[in-house]
């Protein structure tokens, strides 16, 4: 049985995202103001991607621009936006929030 689902995650056309939240739960645990510096489930994971992201060199923040809560709002403001009809995993939806916001500069 583990071969087979083996088998049919490596035929998978896109990457298999292993996610116990949906975007409309994501989007429900980052209501609130975009200032708001209150730790919590939302802040979290956002800045758990974040730091993902800026170590694999994803996105590449400046220190001017990259505050826990200028990050946070920059997501926030991004899933009133987009966030319902975003398509792929909530860390993605993060990630594409956070790309935008923090592009790198390519030579």
């Amino acid at each position: 049985m583990l071969f087979l689902m083996l088998a049919a995650l490596a035929a998978a056309d896109r990457p298999v995202v292993v996610s116990s939240i949906t975007n409309d739960q994501l989007i429900d645990q980052c209501r609130g103001k975009d200032d708001d510096p209150t730790a919590n489930f939302c802040t979290g994971y956002i800045l758990g991607e974040f730091d993902a992201l800026s170590q694999s060199r994803r996105i590449c923040p400046s220190a001017e621009r990259a505050s826990n809560i200028a990050v946070v709002a920059v997501v926030r403001k991004y899933l009133r936006k987009h966030g319902k009809k975003a398509v792929g995993a909530p860390s993605f939806v993060v990630r594409d929030a956070l790309r935008d916001a923090y592009p790198c500069k390519r030579k």
